[in-house]
């Protein structure tokens, strides 16, 4: 047998082995004599045929062996199979498993097994809903100061509640026949966690009301807030009659045809998603904000909210998605609001001009239009001093209502903890609806009364501002006429001090004086449109138009008088 033949034959068996389940070395020693039987020893070549016929016999008997072993294990599995039948027949049969009980909250009973406390029997519900003292003074001021509401006002909200298609679910039985929850808990629970920023853990424990059924609700309730609730609220008016009730404070503080102050504030939101974290970040807070820009007259009422935008750390992008300020610029909202500026005219004269459209008074991170107009961030002039100062003062007004805001309701000053930067705007609406709403109730959002500002020293006024000596007849009429600075027309050719406003500034006073010796030829029928004048131009003329009335002791401070007597609680 030469080489070819061995290798040939070793590859052979290899591939034709038979599948056994035990091998041994006397079994492989027969196998591989008995293919060596096939050789011819003349020629030292295979005779296939016989080699094939040994291997499968072979397989036969291997298959064989298999079966029989795989038949033993069979009855062996087969016979406990049935030993254990028997042994379940004389046993008890197998008791149906029970689901475990879940309590929220729960008490042991006279046999020391716990049952469950229903939330028809929590604390909430007897002392709140079934057992109310309405009587008592005290106890009501009290549900107020623990709910942001008076009772009678839980009572409206409650039965608006029902009636809305948003809580079908929680006014209908399961499919076992059991009652929801009260839905009077769960308004409770809402108003606990936006007012005193309470969680939903803190919730369960008081309403024995599962907390995920606390923040289910409270989805579909900021949803009822940000929709059906703020826009019977918080509405912006649309016409000249419903802007007049909130120009009238304005108006006597010597700022006619504004209609509020607008301003941007920042609110936590610890839950944003992630690919929008850093669009969130930066300004004044490290954590992720959202910021938000409203418009309040000065009785601090909401005429609008724009959504939520990502922290920018300017109030400039945001006035561009404010519906309710780019209306007035643009032209689209409160076209038809007539408002009359006092001008004194270069002989001494006072002309009163008519203006169509409105505005609202800003501080200087906005954008420069007419419609948003700001004090003056650096002047020496005095008339422009003192109208800054009266427009700062004025326009406290709505970062007072940031501070009510952010101090009724808690989570907006601790930061929204529920997820999604879309839910913090649907709770920022809800506050400004549960804001007005309040001021409603409480009588302050009816007018309010003025009062003369006190008379100043002579040494406050024109004494103390001007020294008239030394100038020319002209120049002297020009100031007194305008209440320009003396020391601008110096004509001891000194020169003006460190403290005087730049060339370029004086360049824009004269330009003003210019533009008011044209008009002073035309009629008084002439009505100037407040979106097409620049915002230097108009400043200057609602500047012009407060110094006259307060030379002649006409600016008033707006003031709620008789608050207390108006607040009542219900």
């Amino acid at each position: 047998m030469n080489l070819g033949t061995a290798t040939l034959l070793c590859h052979m068996s290899l591939f034709t082995r038979p599948l056994t389940l035990h091998h041994d070395a006397g079994m492989q020693q027969s196998q591989w004599q008995s293919s060596l039987s096939f050789i011819d020893p003349s020629t030292g070549h295979l005779d296939i045929n016989q080699f094939l016929l040994n291997s499968r016999s072979l397989s036969d008997a291997a298959r064989q062996r298999t079966n029989t072993i795989l038949a033993h294990y069979s009855t062996q599995s087969r016979f406990d199979d049935e030993s254990e039948d028997c042994i379940e027949e004389d046993s008890d049969p197998p008791q149906k498993k029970k689901r475990r009980c879940q309590y929220v909250l729960a008490r042991r009973n006279e046999d020391g097994e716990l049952e469950r406390i229903e939330p028809t029997e929590s604390f909430w519900y007897l002392h709140y809903i079934l057992n109310p003292v309405l009587e008592d003074e005290r106890s009501m001021k009290k549900f107020r100061n623990r709910f942001r509401l008076p009772y009678s006002s839980f009572e409206e909200l409650v039965d608006e509640c029902k009636e809305s298609s948003l809580f079908d679910r929680w006014m209908s039985c399961d499919a076992v026949g059991r009652k929801s929850t009260p839905i009077e808990l769960l308004v409770l629970g809402a108003l606990r966690y936006l007012g005193r920023g309470w969680t939903f853990d803190d919730i369960e424990e008081a309403t024995a009301v599962s907390k995920e059924v606390h923040r289910v609700f409270f989805r579909q309730f900021i949803e009822y807030g940000s929709t059906t609730l703020y826009e019977k609220h918080v509405q912006y008016p649309s016409n000249f009659e419903e802007a007049k009730q909130h120009m009238k404070e304005f108006s006597e503080a010597g700022l006619p045809g504004a209609l509020g102050s607008t301003d941007a504030t920042h609110v936590t939101t610890w839950q944003c998603e992630y690919n929008l974290r850093n669009n969130h970040l930066g300004g004044k807070s490290s954590s992720t904000t959202r910021s938000l820009n409203i418009t309040v007259n000065h009785r601090r009422r909401i005429l609008h909210s724009t959504r939520g935008g990502p922290e920018g750390g300017t109030t400039k992008p945001m006035v561009l998605f404010d519906r309710f300020v780019r209306g007035i610029r643009d032209g689209e909202l409160l076209h038809d609001v007539e408002f009359e500026l006092l001008e004194r005219r270069l002989n001494g004269e006072t002309a009163t001009v008519k203006y169509k459209g409105g505005y609202v008074i800003v501080d200087n991170g906005y954008l420069r239009w007419s419609a948003t107009v700001p004090p003056f961030k650096v002047t020496n002039i005095i008339s422009e001093i003192r109208w800054s100062k009266w427009v700062e003062s004025m326009r406290k007004d709505v970062e007072c209502a940031f501070g009510i805001l952010k101090g009724r309701w808690h989570i907006l000053k601790t930061g929204i903890r529920i997820q999604g930067v879309d839910a913090v705007d649907k709770v920022w609406l809800t506050c400004c609806a549960l804001h007005n709403w309040l001021l409603q109730i409480d009588g302050l959002d009816s007018d309010w009364d003025s009062a003369s500002l006190p008379i100043q020293s002579e040494w406050e006024g024109e004494l103390g501002e001007v020294d008239c000596e030394g100038l020319s007849p002209n120049l002297l009429l020009l100031a007194t006429s305008h209440d320009l600075p003396p020391r601008r027309y110096d004509t001891s050719g000194i020169g003006p001090g460190d403290d005087v406003a730049s060339e370029e500034i004086h360049s824009v006073q004269l330009d003003r004086y210019r533009f008011c010796s044209v008009v002073a030829t035309t009629n008084n029928t002439e009505v100037r449109q407040v979106s097409d004048l620049g915002l230097g131009y108009f400043r200057s003329r609602l500047v012009e138009h407060f110094n006259i009335l307060f030379k002649q002791n006409k600016i008033k401070w707006p003031i709620s008088r008789g608050r207390h007597d108006n607040f009542s609680v219900e």
